[in-house]
């Protein structure tokens, strides 16, 4: 567990992953420069970067903060209060763009990491309150955040149910820490560096959805905990990127809860097999036929051993 900076003095490196949204990342990013000691580094990571470099380049033109380009094959750190800009060519999902970041950070020996969503703003505490949490309590290997938002109470992850094993938000943190199946929401988990690396970062399997369980699951297996703190409060713009109760959402949601399960309850399989039955029948008398159609595909996907970034085009719009 790291107990001093190192040399460069940077203590913190902050992931802050966009696809399609500069705006939205660039008022997340004023939000932690207004809160954040000098002491921590912050990496704007832009995912499908060949499409979306003019709105990015248009929105970094106007952004009240210093940044630079950064390519994280050569470049240092940047300096304190400069945001490093990584362009990243092609969607490497969630998992895929936060580990470029985390790998950086990692190589230049920053001690913490914290992988924060785009669509957030900082609204108390810092990333210093996290460091001094983590080194009282070595014990934990991932921490959480309390999240806000407009629909939901403030929490800090989730629980993956047992009869279905679906997510459910965590708002209380002795839960966080105690039940077998909970896990940190990937909104705003905080780890060392040399954790994230040791574990072989964020499994990218998934490549959106269901990552933090299974990061968390891994955390566990390591023999370390998780936690949170409510002293640190971020509040979150629910899915921006992906849309809310999106098809794209349905289907990622859907084929990835599966690889979890086959991946660590691979016990349950075959009571959740039965059971995808039951969801079917309720699907089709509520008249949710598109969501049959894309359950049925993440479902096929997993039998075939399909992971990863689907080959299939998928609406991000919200669907009711």
């Amino acid at each position: 567990m790291p107990d001093q900076p190192p040399a460069s003095g940077v203590v913190v490196g902050i992931c802050v992953l966009d696809y399609h949204q500069p705006a939205a990342t660039a008022k997340c990013i004023q939000s932690l420069l207004e809160r954040e000691p000098a002491t921590s580094r912050i990496l704007w990571l832009e995912n499908d970067a060949q499409a979306s470099l003019p709105q990015l380049e248009a929105v970094l033109a106007e952004a009240p903060f210093p940044w630079v380009w950064l390519d994280p094959t050569q470049d240092p750190l940047p300096g304190p209060g400069v945001v490093g800009v990584v362009a990243i060519p092609e969607n490497l999902g969630y998992a895929g763009g936060n580990n470029l970041g985390l790998r950086f950070l990692s190589h230049h020996s920053v001690p913490w990491s914290w992988v924060l969503n785009n669509d957030t703003l900082l609204l108390q505490g810092n990333s210093s309150c996290l460091v001094d949490a983590a080194l009282a309590r070595p014990e934990v290997g991932l921490w959480g955040t309390a999240i806000t938002s407009d629909l939901y109470r403030p929490y800090f992850g989730g629980v993956i149910s047992a009869k279905d094993y679906r997510p459910h938000r965590c708002e209380d943190l002795a839960e966080l820490e105690r039940h077998p199946r909970a896990f940190v929401s990937g909104c705003s988990l905080f780890l060392s560096s040399a954790l994230a690396t040791e574990l072989g970062f964020i499994p990218d399997d998934y490549f959106l959805y269901f990552e933090d369980p299974a990061f968390s699951m891994e955390v566990k297996q390591h023999g370390l905990g998780l936690s949170g703190l409510d002293t640190v409060r971020i509040w979150h713009h629910e899915s921006l990127s992906s849309g809310m109760r999106s098809p794209l959402m349905t289907f990622y949601n859907c084929r990835n809860r599966w690889i979890f399960i086959a991946r660590y309850f691979p016990q349950a399989l075959t009571r959740q097999r039965l059971r995808r039955w039951l969801r079917f029948q309720a699907l089709f008398f509520r008249g949710k036929f598109w969501q049959m159609r894309l359950e049925w595909l993440g479902y096929r996907d997993f039998c075939q051993g399909a992971a990863g970034r689907t080959t299939r085009v998928f609406s991000r719009s919200s669907r009711a």
